[in-house]
């Protein structure tokens, strides 16, 4: 993987950092995320604190990776038990078949 630094600017300042597999573009899409969610933040609680907002915003970030890791887990605990119950269908198919 490539390690690229890039700077961004976020509320007005800059931020040099080093990304490893992601473009320039990308971690732009990933700034401007950054950005549009400490504006709904600072809209939604009328607090100015640019560090209470990012705190705020980090919070919110990973509260959403959190629950998209449980629901990947369940989803892929739900998909082996499919694939488990597929397995078995498909033994017991070709028990029947070959004897």
């Amino acid at each position: 993987m490539q390690n690229n630094e890039v700077v961004i600017k976020i509320r007005g300042r800059f931020i040099s950092m080093a990304v490893d597999g992601l473009t320039e573009l990308e971690i732009g899409s990933i700034a401007d995320q950054v950005v549009k969610k400490m504006a709904a933040i600072e809209e939604k609680t009328n607090i100015p604190d640019t560090s209470k907002l990012s705190i705020m915003a980090a919070m919110e970030f990973a509260i959403e990776l959190h629950s998209l890791k449980q629901k990947s887990e369940t989803t892929t605990e739900a998909d082996s038990r499919k694939i488990s119950d597929l397995v078995s269908k498909l033994k017991g198919t070709l028990e029947k078949q070959l004897f």
